[in-house]
């Protein structure tokens, strides 16, 4: 059969990432533009055109289909999101269960532990039900369809070109960064996201920036040149001209942390309640759905997408009552819409509840303290920032992506200040449970941090100086009964000056010990193994693992080289493993003890 290797044609490695990065970022930028139209679509036909309920737009995104002049009739609100649930939870456990919940966590899944591999009918499915979730009402998000979107094409690009499991696991986390830079009309901050969010920690695949920025510039330019340049948000001139004002983001950076931590525990906690529910999971979506659509028929505002509200809030059009009820009612109908097993991301309803958060307080401390927060509409946009990169463990991503999405860059400093303070924390709790903590927890970099570690440390430094030997004139009678008493299997032969002849192995002469007559002819240096690898003491134990996997041995002897090949030492297999593992638990003791600091 054909298999075409884009490696025959010996591209540059960067012409080789641009020729890629671009087909991927051309098919997530249409991608973005397709699953927006399908949500728009389906948000007029259900909520604008059935429920009359209007479904407000920000300044960036204008309603594409217009609006219905039906009348806002809250009890067909009331069961539209369980409608949605119903079809989606269809579509999503017939065809492709990996689609349901908030699709960036499962290519974070992907790229750990399949080498990037994502069915390819998962991101068709998931562009589906998620336009349904969301159109009937759902709270849930743009970013985990796109990103699985992306994710997928990659992951199916890879494939079809016969690329390396490294080049697969970079293609699928660039078309990841690809489809949130394109829909979120943040480029830069997606080529940071798709790198920065595997981990949960401060750890970053630097490996992707590269690829994922090719990616994410040319998804960006094809979504946009279809719906126009200006950002998502039209904010105010908000400006950080005090020092006294991080006196009131320091508090909003406490804020962020609590209600982050009360999302992403209240979302997992009905996660778990509609896992331990014993009804067909098809049936799950539509009960969670029905909940979200109770809260909706009191608060429409808590459903659907939500963007309009953070633009209201930024323009302080929300009262401070509103916006806490709306902080308890939007983590509430986005964990039954996703956590009962609907199919959407969790980044826009994060954005809601973070802009209700900062909205909040940003108006409090305006009417108690005014000199801290003179703009309360800026509490807002740093609240989105602080939020998120809490819960998702991604700040510098975030930070940015706000700023792109604002088209506000005067922000950024409390914005950092606050996504900091969010960021340290909720160091142990996320919303991605697929994020590993560093690069050497991941599956994928286990055999690189592996080699690392053991390429500083040196051979002198664990070998065994008095090994237990064998001389060449010992008669197998001899050996047979030293062996007998002894718990090794392996033993180096020297002369007598302490020269090394060999390693007898003892499973190579188990056919001897049968034979009579020998015991007394056959000595240790006739049946030891010669054609053993020997190492310095100055060698480092990657030198000395790879030695031993070559022939498959136990034992490696140690030799200075400079004196006749003379044994001074071994070094075992288990020596190595033993020493890696004392490595690795120091290393993650004093990675918990920064945490805790």
């Amino acid at each position: 059969m054909f298999k075409f290797r884009l490696k025959e044609f010996n591209l540059p490695v960067i012409g080789r990432w641009f020729i890629l990065g671009s087909l991927v970022g051309i098919v997530a930028g249409l991608g973005a533009i397709i699953f927006f139209l399908m949500l728009q679509g389906c948000s007029y036909i259900f909520l604008d055109y059935l429920g009359g309920m209007r479904v407000e737009e920000t300044a960036g995104e204008p309603a594409f289909f217009g609006h219905a002049s039906t009348p806002f009739n809250r009890w067909i609100v009331l069961f539209l999101p369980a409608l949605g649930g119903l079809i989606s939870g269809f579509l999503v456990y017939r065809f492709a269960p990996e689609a349901e919940g908030h699709g960036t966590d499962a290519a974070i899944k992907a790229i750990h532990h399949k080498n990037g591999y994502i069915r390819w009918n998962v991101p068709l499915i998931k562009t589906i039900a998620s336009s349904i979730t969301i159109g009937t009402g759902g709270s849930g998000g743009r970013e985990g369809p796109i990103a699985q979107i992306g994710a997928g094409f990659g992951s199916f690009l890879g494939r079809v070109l016969n690329l390396t499991d490294r080049e697969k696991r970079i293609l699928t986390a660039a078309g990841m960064g690809a489809g949130v830079g394109a829909i979120f009309r943040s480029p830069l901050a997606g080529a940071i996201f798709a790198a920065e969010v595997l981990y949960s920690s401060s750890d970053m695949e630097f490996e992707i920036l590269l690829p994922s920025t090719i990616t994410s510039i040319i998804a960006y330019s094809v979504f946009c040149s279809f719906f126009g340049w200006d950002p998502l948000f039209a904010t105010q001139g908000f400006r950080f001209d005090s020092p006294l004002e991080l006196a009131g983001y320091t508090i909003l950076g406490f804020a962020c942390a609590f209600f982050g931590w009360l999302y992403v525990n209240t979302f997992y906690r009905i996660t778990a309640a509609f896992k331990k529910m014993k009804i067909s999971p098809y049936f799950k979506p539509a009960i969670g759905g029905l909940l979200t659509g109770i809260i909706g028929f009191w608060l429409p505002e808590a459903i659907g997408g939500g963007y309009a509200n953070i633009e209201l809030a930024m323009n302080v059009h929300l009262s401070i009552l509103f916006l806490f009820v709306l902080i308890f009612a939007k983590i509430l109908t986005t964990s039954f819409s996703i956590g009962s097993g609907g199919s959407a991301g969790i980044f826009g309803p994060s954005m809601v509840i973070g802009a209700s958060v900062g909205g909040f307080i940003g108006l409090a401390l305006n009417m108690t303290v005014p000199v801290i927060a003179p703009e309360p509409g800026a509490y807002v946009v740093v609240g989105m920032a602080g939020f998120f990169a809490g819960i998702a463990s991604a700040p510098l991503s975030t930070i940015i992506m706000v700023s792109e999405m604002t088209g506000n860059y005067h922000l950024l400093v409390p914005s950092m200040w606050v996504s900091t303070l969010a960021f340290l924390l909720l160091r142990k709790t996320t919303m991605y449970r697929n994020q590993v903590e560093f690069r050497s927890d991941s599956p994928i970099h286990k055999g690189e941090f592996f080699l690392q570690v053991l390429q500083d440390i040196r051979v002198k430094d664990i070998m065994r100086p008095d090994p237990i030997v064998l001389r060449e004139d010992m008669k197998f009678s001899d050996i047979v009964h030293f062996i007998s008493a002894t718990k090794h299997n392996n033993f180096p032969v020297v002369k007598e000056n302490g020269e090394l002849v060999g390693v007898l192995l003892f499973e190579e002469i188990r056919e001897f010990v049968f034979e009579e007559g020998l015991e007394s002819i056959v000595v240790a240096g006739e049946v030891c193994e010669k054609d053993i690898p020997v190492i310095k003491p100055s060698h480092n134990l990657a030198d000395a693992i790879e030695m031993i996997g070559f022939k498959n041995i136990e034992l490696l002897p140690v030799v200075d080289t400079d004196k006749d090949n003379i044994l001074i030492g071994i070094i075992t297999r288990r020596d190595i493993i033993s020493t890696y593992n004392k490595v690795l638990r120091k290393r993650k003791s004093e990675n918990e003890q920064e945490a805790d600091f």
